[in-house]
């Protein structure tokens, strides 16, 4: 297992607009996404060419809610990682939403 030392982890519920403060999000609401999944903070560390470990847990705060962490590696402060990531998010629901666009205008 990893020390907690080796770098930040950053939940589900960190990015999660639907949650408050209170509940667990970190970054302001308009730099947020509704209902993150783990496969998109995997695939926006991944675009960040960040290391990282993805591991299937809840957050202990909303312990009914799925999601999941990653741990990734200490190359920024953490609010900035979870800035650069929630803002990568929002690309690939766009980039994902602007694909099935264009296949729905092919049809």
């Amino acid at each position: 297992m990893r020390r907690r030392s080796s770098g930040w982890i950053v939940w589900t519920a960190n990015l999660d607009r639907k949650l408050s403060r209170r509940e667990g999000r970190k970054i302001p609401k308009k730099l947020a996404s509704p209902g993150v999944r783990l496969q998109e903070l995997v695939e926006a560390c991944s675009s960040l060419d960040l290391r990282f470990v993805a591991e299937e847990k809840r957050y202990p705060r909303c312990w009914w809610i799925e999601g999941g962490r990653v741990v990734v590696e200490k190359k920024y402060s953490k609010p900035k990682t979870l800035r650069l990531i929630a803002e990568k998010i929002k690309e690939i629901r766009f980039e994902k939403e602007k694909s099935r666009d264009k296949k729905k205008k092919k049809r």
